[in-house]
């Protein structure tokens, strides 16, 4: 199995997320970058499945940057 490119294709996917997320609500794609980074490194820790994990941390970075709290 080719990970590496799995794992380019998950970037790229990520990358485009993060992207989204800056444009759609003004904010610089460093900050939504350290943001998300930081959403993901601490999600990880306690997930047993990780295939979801790069959109459920988009969601709730969004959620973050809309100023609700997540799972509300």
């Amino acid at each position: 199995m080719d990970t590496s490119h799995q794992n380019k294709t998950e970037e790229k996917r990520t990358s485009g997320a993060i992207e989204d997320l800056a444009r759609s609500h003004g904010v610089r794609t460093e900050e939504v970058k350290s943001l998300y980074e930081s959403v993901f490194a601490e999600m990880k820790q306690e997930a047993v499945i990780t295939d979801f994990l790069p959109v459920l941390a988009a969601r709730k970075v969004k959620d973050l940057l809309q100023g609700k709290r997540p799972g509300k």
